[in-house]
């Protein structure tokens, strides 16, 4: 009996996350397709989109916090989607640092027309399971991701931070 990639790990392309990251690309790129070329927004613009208009009107360190992004990318993508008329930044009244971003209409009217699109890329992925599967598939990908949290707690203390300037020639031996 063979092992499956997922047993076997003899390669890159045998490993869960690159394995993960060539089906999040493949698939990806029709909702690229579909936002940059229909739309004209970026995929990261989407996700703002489609989380202030689940969330209502946050913080936009929330925002970014919620979309497991970082602050100062988060805030480009604000510039450019308020330049685009979909969102609003406003200025917490007796705090100019503290500010709240929301939809315009203009944004909730992009998401309630992207939004069908998008969900049917993703039921023709999914298409490729069974009923049951997919109930399976969602259990997985629910323990999976609470195993890597749990992984990042537990080894982050241990790792260097991340500094890809630094590059391969100026790690500490082992």
């Amino acid at each position: 009996m063979s092992l499956s990639p997922s047993q076997r790990l003899a390669s890159i392309e045998d490993l869960l996350l690159y394995r993960l990251g060539r089906l999040s690309s493949t698939a990806g790129a029709l909702v690229v397709r579909l936002c940059e070329g229909g739309y004209g927004i970026t995929r990261r613009e989407w996700a703002v989109v489609a989380q202030l208009y689940e969330n209502g009107s946050l913080p936009p360190s929330v925002l970014a916090e919620r979309m497991h992004r970082d602050r100062a990318r988060t805030s480009r993508t604000l510039t450019a989607l308020g330049k685009k008329q979909l969102v609003l930044r406003t200025v917490t009244p007796g705090d100019r640092r503290g500010a709240r971003v929301e939809l315009t209409p203009a944004g909730r009217q992009l998401y309630d027309d992207l939004m069908p699109r998008i969900q049917a890329i993703n039921g023709q992925v999914l298409s490729a399971l069974e009923a049951d599967e997919v109930v399976q598939f969602d259990d997985v990908l629910v323990r999976l991701q609470a195993r890597a949290q749990s992984l990042v707690i537990e080894l982050s203390p241990n790792w260097p931070r991340a500094n890809r300037r630094r590059g391969p020639l100026a790690r500490s031996p082992a």
